[in-house]
């Protein structure tokens, strides 16, 4: 294994254990690191592909721990590679995003979410192969440079040990949704590491 992935599962683990370490007696603040990784589809006006998403981002707790304030920050990787009869893409989604999360039903450290909010996105990369279709007619790259507004909406499972620092969210449902034809649909999970 890789000295660099060794160092990174050794970190990972002291962060989601440090309850451990300071006794079960600790008391977070209402304030936490959120970061996601997940897989899904991009679509637009001029764009289409399957592929990757990262966020990061801040969360608040801002009333009676079932409702949170989220502003975030997302970059997805994008190709047409697996979409059958789509003319090459490749292409980022940039997101910048505010989202309120509220546990719908919580039972002990299990909660159902629901979530909603506001997002501002630049899809930007390169559409086109550059060479000659079947017709013999050369097809040109085309710069993919498109901003949508819309809103988010999203559902899933959290699971939030009183106790631990960390708290996990399996969210299978994220869509945003905007002008110009634009929708994504992301299934991913969430790490939120407590202050």
């Amino acid at each position: 294994m890789n000295k660099s992935i060794k160092i990174a599962l050794v970190l990972i683990s002291i962060i989601i254990n440090l309850e451990t370490l300071y006794g079960q007696e600790q008391i977070f603040s209402k304030n936490s690191i959120k970061t996601g990784f997940g897989i899904g589809v991009s679509m637009g006006n001029h764009s289409h592909g399957i592929g990757f998403v990262y966020t990061i981002g801040y969360q608040r707790e801002i009333w009676k721990d079932k409702l949170r304030l989220n502003p975030n920050f997302s970059i997805g990787n994008y190709s047409s590679k697996l979409l059958l009869d789509a003319i090459d893409q490749y292409f980022n989604s940039i997101n910048i995003e505010t989202n309120l999360f509220y546990d719908l039903i919580k039972i002990k450290s299990f909660s159902l979410i629901i979530g909603c909010g506001g997002v501002i996105n630049n899809s930007l990369g390169l559409k086109g192969t550059g060479r000659f279709n079947e017709s013999n007619e050369n097809t040109y790259s085309e710069y993919i440079n498109d901003y949508h507004f819309g809103g988010y909406l999203g559902t899933g499972f959290r699971f939030n040990s009183p106790n631990g620092r960390a708290a996990i969210n399996l969210i299978p449902i994220n869509l945003h949704f905007g002008n110009h034809d634009f929708a994504e649909f992301h299934a991913k999970i969430d790490l939120d590491l407590k202050f």
